[in-house]
């Protein structure tokens, strides 16, 4: 009788000739070369858990073109052992929508495929993340196939991405925590995918990592163990999965755990563990328990390259900790995995801040050599004042030449700065007026001519990109910043770092890259936690990361905390300047204002306002706070007392930015909104049209243009253009859609707008549709605002029930 790793040995050899083999002859051939009629059962099953291979511009498949219920059917985007999926899209309103729907074929319509189908149909529905793929619809063709429409992912594999882009082993460690979140998500809610691989998981253009395909995956009894036999990619599977008895090993997130770290290892070093026929000898190893390929040595010269360094610094990089991670993910044993893929994430994230990963025993050598490395200009520091100590005698001359050193920066700096402002002429320009954005571009260029320090030069390069920041110059920005991040974290240089990556996170929300943002906001935040951070990088670290995951619907009482916190900080002990504490003050007043705590809101605005007073040159802060001010008394039930306050604000931000400016459109839209409360639209909307043009050039497409949106619509339907308030509603979801958090109040509003463009158009049914749906995102609100709508919700369904009878 074959033993368990000749059986998988057979196994791997046919699975290699169905793969080879054209669908026609697959049987025929499978038949022939082997007799055991379970064993080619288990071929066909693994085969098909593969399931969809995506391919570009694929021809379409001329047995379904048409329609599927509302869906149009574009192309084929792929197609597998069990089915189809097709590019699709369907009208709602005036908007079009693009989605991916999956055909079950004819061929596999059995009961266990069925079963399979429709279990996947569940758990997608139950899973809302924004790394894992949304189920938005399902049912069943006229010719009975059963169909998924899901979220249209347009991007590559994970592995072609990183290989594309050659990215370095940090970036690649980022991405695949993104992954490593989605699955967490899927196993918090008793899920585990039990098929992961490359070619489930998805990268967009703008780096966000979507899953894919929980066609294999099983629901968690309350045992939390899986002890049926599951279909997966064996390449990828882990040896409990692969085992043909599942009972004496259950399957558990252990297996998810085991595929995420052959996913790793791939990414890192270039290849599977084992090469390409490798399943036999893994599988031989698991049952002996040997220890498993070791990452560095699975190492290319043309993985090196795709990865940006030489083949022997990949090797050295991926020795001692990765190697840890990678080999723990994949013990053969699932208890001696990583008990959670939070526990996996926490220590990818360790090894990416320089500390010691938990997976490792925490020898003292081991401790002391991470310290080492990661604070090495704080122990250089130490041993350069130890040096100082025994070399006493020199101390005059030291301090000597100490002075002659600052006296050769401080006339570099005197020397840049002349340059600086001799060169902002006509002459050397070429324009004949020189705006503050050009100056700050030309003074980004002189620097390094002129500080040759490399810590000098980088806190001067990030003051100049926070003036192009201040100065709405947001690519100019985000352009310096980059550079100054990789500079500071080249040279560990983590209160640069962590600065930088502040402000640098903000930018990216205001140009619309959430995802970028939460990620640099998020490591800004952990590094200020670390020992030796000033305290501006603190506080700006924490406002930076909280007041933008409020701002994108996120809200939580963690995030109220800790914008009080840096308030807190800001104004204990002059920490930071008087105009940034003001700052921090007026981020603090808007998060109670968006929570309705107006007194609160008003008390921490003028607190603001009364520091920005005393500085006269804040007259942009101080008409911004004015602005806030008439927000409060709008929201707390006085629109009629707002509009002079708003009339100031914006007069003071015109003066200061101009009437095109981000704080001059913003008072001028609210402004609007303030005259349709008082049943003035007519005067309101020829306001919010004129400041639309300049508002989509500033904002894009991020959420940032949802206010001036939600103000344009209301104003439509309140002069009866309801086919404009259609269209305006759509857009609102548009830049909402995917970037604000989907139990926002201000998502479940603009859909009730949306249903009241409709009704105004007789268009009833999608109405009613879309005013149930604001009224389930509305259910639960927390705020007086979005119980209101609530109210008026359901009232709109009422109504729209009547009317359709």
């Amino acid at each position: 009788m074959a033993t368990e790793a000749e059986r998988w040995e057979q196994l791997q050899t046919l699975f290699h000739l169905v793969a080879e083999t054209p669908e026609a002859d697959r049987e025929r051939v499978l038949a022939a070369a082997c007799a055991d009629p379970d064993l080619r059962r288990q071929v066909m099953e693994i085969f098909i858990a593969g399931e969809v291979e995506y391919v570009a511009d694929a021809e379409p498949a001329p047995a379904l073109m048409g329609k599927i219920g509302p869906y149009t059917l574009l192309r084929l985007l792929g197609s597998g052992g069990i089915g189809s999926v097709y590019l699709a899209e369907r009208a709602v309103g005036r908007a079009t929508l693009r989605s991916a729907i999956k055909v079950l074929g004819p061929h596999a319509a059995g009961p266990s495929f069925v079963e399979r189908f429709m279990r996947q149909q569940k758990i997608l529905a139950s899973l809302d993340h924004p790394n894992i793929t949304h189920m938005t619809d399902a049912g069943i063709t006229e010719t009975g196939q059963p169909y998924l429409v899901m979220e249209y992912v347009e991007g590559e594999l994970l592995d072609a991405y990183c290989d594309t882009r050659k990215l370095g082993i940090p970036e690649r460690l980022q991405l695949f925590l993104h992954v490593c979140d989605a699955v967490a998500h899927a196993h918090r809610n008793l899920v585990v995918h039990l098929d992961l691989k490359p070619s489930n998981i998805l990268v967009t253009a703008d780096g966000t990592v979507k899953l894919l395909d929980f066609g294999a995956s099983r629901l968690i009894q309350q045992d939390s163990l899986l002890a049926s036999t599951v279909m997966a990619t064996p390449a990828y599977a882990s040896p409990e999965q692969l085992r043909d008895n599942p009972l004496a090993t259950p399957l558990t997130t252990a297996s998810d755990v085991y595929s995420l770290g052959v996913i790793l290892f791939e990414l890192l070093a270039g290849r599977r563990p084992g090469g390409k026929s490798s399943m036999a000898v893994m599988l031989e190893r698991a049952i002996l328990e040997q220890e498993s390929e070791r990452l560095h040595k699975a190492v290319t010269a043309q993985a090196a390259e795709l990865r940006g360094v030489p083949e022997a610094k990949l090797r050295q990089l991926l020795q001692g900790d990765l190697e840890t991670i990678v080999a723990k993910c994949m013990s053969p044993r699932p208890g001696n995995r990583y008990s959670s893929l939070d526990a996996l994430a926490v220590d990818i994230q360790r090894y990416l801040n320089g500390w010691p990963v938990l997976a490792r025993p925490q020898t003292t050598l081991y401790l002391v050599g991470k310290f080492v490395r990661r604070r090495q200009r704080s122990v250089a520091g130490v041993c350069i004042f130890i040096g100082l100590l025994i070399a006493s005698l020199a101390y005059g001359g030291w301090r000597q030449e100490q002075a002659v050193l600052e006296g050769q920066r401080a006339l570099r700096m005197q020397t840049f700065l002349y340059r600086l402002l001799y060169l902002a002429n006509s002459n050397y320009t070429g324009k004949p007026t020189f705006t503050v954005p050009d100056f700050l571009e030309l003074g980004v260029k002189l620097l390094p001519d002129y500080i040759k320090d490399p810590a000098d030069l980088r806190k001067a390069q990030m003051s100049l990109a926070e003036s192009m920041y201040e100065n709405n110059d947001l690519e100019g920005a985000e352009r310096v910043f980059t550079q100054v991040i990789a500079n500071a974290k080249a040279a560990g240089d983590y209160d640069t770092e962590a600065e930088s990556e502040a402000t640098a996170g903000d930018t990216a929300y205001l140009l619309g890259k959430t995802e970028l943002g939460l990620q640099l906001t998020t490591h800004a935040l952990e590094l200020s936690r670390m020992r030796g951070i000033s305290p501006s990088a603190k506080v700006w670290s924490k406002v930076y990361y909280a007041s933008n995951r409020e701002r994108l619907g996120f809200r939580s009482d963690e995030n109220l905390e800790m914008l009080q916190s840096a308030a807190k900080e800001a104004q204990a002990d002059h920490a930071l300047p008087p105009h940034e504490v003001g700052d921090v003050l007026y981020s603090l007043g808007w998060d109670l204002k968006m929570r309705e705590r107006y007194a609160e809101s008003e008390t921490v605005y003028r607190q603001a306002l009364q520091i920005y007073l005393k500085d006269a040159e804040a007259k942009c802060d101080q008409s911004a706070v004015y602005g806030e001010l008439a927000a409060v008394t709008d929201r707390s039930g006085n629109p009629q007392a707002s509009l002079p306050l708003y009339s100031k604000a914006f007069e003071g931000l015109k003066a200061c930015e101009g009437a095109e400016s981000r704080g001059a459109l913003e008072q001028q839209d609210r402004m609007a909104g303030a005259l349709v409360e008082l049943g003035r639209a007519q005067e309101a909307l020829p306001m919010i049209e004129g400041v639309m043009p300049p508002w989509r050039k500033i904002a894009g497409s991020s959420p940032d243009l949802a206010e001036p949106l939600n103000v344009l619509a209301r104003a439509y339907l309140a002069v009866g253009q309801y086919e404009e308030a259609e269209k305006t509603a759509a857009e609102l979801f548009a830049v909402q859609n995917g970037r604000v958090s989907s139990t926002d109040s201000r998502i479940g509003g603009g859909q009730l707008l949306w249903a009241r463009a409709l009704a105004g158009e007789r268009q009833y049914p999608a109405a009613l549709r879309h005013a149930e749906i604001a009224a389930k995102m509305l259910a639960d609100g927390s705020t007086s605002e979005s119980k209101q709508m609530d109210s008026q919700a359901r009232q709109e369904i009422l109504d729209l029930q009547k009317k359709l009878r």
